[in-house]
């Protein structure tokens, strides 16, 4: 074991005796935060609701480019930053249960306070330059995340997640190209500057922001990162990483087309009734939460193409609350059962875990929109809005049938742990854990409570108010319809042991997306890893290393390193001589250009 092993295991040996003292620290520093936030926020919404507060921290003006990082503080930002690190503190709390084992804990919650500083920085940027650097600091960061228990399957889920946002990454950076041509990396800026070229801005933002958001086709990366520890899943499906496209969205969707916002509209109607319709066939607990939250993300992207941007903001707030209050009780099942996803082999958990059972019920009935559960106050708006629209009878269908299948879903992944009817026996311990439970009530209350208080706190700010609508006795006939798909499929023994476990074709189409995960995930990261191989051998290998540096500047600085040691008396080497005509190269540049 090298000296640098030897550091690394001592220092992580020392912070696992002070496990809780790390975990508490951060609690405080994120809540702390969290409530910054929110006074600012109140403060700012006192004075106004279009007041805001620009700061703006200079790196410098060279060469007729304002480089510097601007943060945007206004009800929208602050607000949403105050949710995201409300949340994260309460993940930070309930990483101490569920990581109880882990030996590298200060490791694993730096790593999670550096996913929470980059989604915090894309929150405040209006600048593209600094809204780059929080997007590329996600995508990094969930990489080392999801390929944190450095196994095969994480290793192919981290390669699915970050090649699909590395898609995103680029349309982003031709952004930035646009932005460097009109001088100005503001978005407000680029929309002054580039009145003809706006189309292609805009393109770059709906193309960037359907990859973060895993909406069709680039939805395979969404499962895919159920490799990491539930903790991250929490965090990257409730508030962070899977909402950062909607957040874009939201803030520069002025930037695209009508035509856009169509095609925006009807790719996540598609990702809504897909990702609804393969919960209903999934048997791997984390899984089926994850389908949901890409039908939530759908709803949301639904709401931002029919231009209903506050109404979007709304749900991404409230869904924040009680998804992650969801994957905190089902990180918990996983936790208490040692390690076991597959919801066939679990059953009798209402007697097992009853805190954990408790709080899930609620999850799940703000997930399907039960009345005055904190999902009612958006969801069902958005649906109303869909219903309400011009947008033609298929989307009208596709939509209460989405609705009917996310209640399918979700009541069945309950009935499932509920059932008295034991496959096989597990050992489950009990949820009696001090930070579990802590956790579990500190996000209970705002998954809870979360739809009521924010609708009383921002209701002036979305500027909408609709009390009442005739299709609302529809949507929740559509519920009651879901549920008794429900208890219908029960009654007539559909999830027994032997339908649970067979397989069909018919089957795996339906519960794989009609297999786009595998086509837009393994088979494109596939090609993409062979055809970059090619490239690198044959490019690389050839044209620079051969033609280019051997045939061309490597006989070059051979000659001259020849030539110079000829009329000097110190011994120079080739790599030498070329660092040398670097360097004056670079010297001569910068006193051309720099002053």
């Amino acid at each position: 074991m090298g000296t640098d092993s030897l550091l690394m295991w001592s220092g992580d040996s020392k912070c696992g005796k002070s496990k809780e003292v790390w975990v508490l620290g951060m609690f405080i520093l994120l809540m702390g935060f969290s409530i910054s936030f929110f006074v600012m926020f109140l403060y700012l919404s006192s004075l106004d609701w279009g007041s805001c507060v620009i700061m703006s921290v200079s790196v410098g003006n060279r060469f007729l480019l304002d480089l510097s990082f601007p943060f945007l503080l206004d009800w929208v930002s602050l607000s949403f930053g105050a949710v995201v690190c409300f949340i994260s503190s309460w993940v930070v709390m309930y990483s101490r249960f569920y990581m109880a084992d882990e030996v590298f804990l200060l490791r694993f919650l730096s790593l999670v306070i550096l996913f929470v500083l980059s989604m915090n920085l894309l929150i405040f940027s209006p600048s593209i330059l600094s809204l780059m650097v929080g997007w590329d600091g996600l995508g990094v960061v969930s990489f080392l995340l999801v390929v944190y228990y450095s196994n095969s399957e994480s290793y192919s889920a981290g390669m699915i997640t970050v090649f699909s946002n590395r898609v995103g990454d680029v349309f982003f950076i031709i952004f930035i190209v646009f932005c460097c041509s009109c001088l100005d990396f503001s978005f407000f800026g680029s929309m002054c500057y580039l009145k003809e070229g706006l189309w292609a801005v805009g393109l770059c933002v709906f193309l960037g922001s359907i990859t973060k958001s895993a909406q069709l086709p680039f939805c395979a990366w969404l499962p895919a990162a159920m490799a990491a520890p539930t903790p991250v899943s929490t965090l990257v499906h409730s508030s962070t990483l899977v909402t950062a496209g909607v957040y874009v969205v939201f803030r520069f969707g002025f930037m695209m087309s009508d035509n856009m916002k169509t095609c925006l509209l009807m790719i996540s109607i598609i990702t809504f009734f897909l990702a609804s319709l393969s919960g209903i066939y999934e048997v791997d607990l984390k899984k089926v939460v994850a389908l949901s939250t890409l039908s939530q993300v759908s709803m949301m992207m639904l709401a931002l193409g029919l231009g209903c941007m506050s109404l979007a903001f709304f749900h991404l707030l409230v869904h924040a609350f009680f998804k992650a209050l969801m994957f905190m009780c089902v990180g918990s099942v996983i936790a208490c059962s040692g390690g076991v996803q597959d919801i066939r082999f679990l059953s009798s958990f209402w007697k097992k875990l009853p805190l954990s059972m408790s709080w899930y019920c609620i999850s799940i009935a703000c997930l399907c929109g039960l009345p005055f559960m904190s999902g009612f106050f958006s969801k069902d708006l958005i649906v109303e809005k869909v219903l309400g629209s011009s947008c033609g009878v298929f989307l009208f269908l596709l939509c209460l049938i989405s609705v009917t299948l996310t209640v399918c879903y979700s009541t069945r992944s309950l009935s499932l742990l509920f059932k008295s009817q034991e496959n096989i026996f597990l050992s489950v311990s009990s949820d009696g854990n001090i930070f579990l439970s802590v956790s579990l009530f500190g996000l209970g209350f705002g998954g809870f409570f979360g739809g009521f208080f924010l609708q009383n706190l921002l209701v002036e700010g979305m500027l909408f108010i609709q009390p009442s609508s005739p299709m609302k006795p529809l949507i929740l006939f559509f519920l009651l319809f879901g549920l008794f798909l429900t208890w219908f499929s029960f009654e007539s023994k559909m999830w027994s042991p032997g339908g649970l476990f067979s397989s069909s074709p018919f089957l795996r189409l339906r519960s794989n997306m009609f297999f786009l995960p595998f086509l837009t995930g393994n088979l494109t990261g596939y090609m993409f890893m062979y055809y970059s191989s090619l490239m690198v051998k044959y490019i690389e290998g050839f044209w620079v290393s051969k033609m280019l540096w051997e045939a061309g500047f490597g006989k070059v600085a051979r000659l001259s390193g020849t030539k110079i040691r000829g009329f000097s008396g110190y011994e120079l080497s080739d790599i030498g001589f070329s660092l040398i005509l670097v360097g004056f190269v670079f010297i001569l540049s910068f006193l051309l250009f720099f002053n």
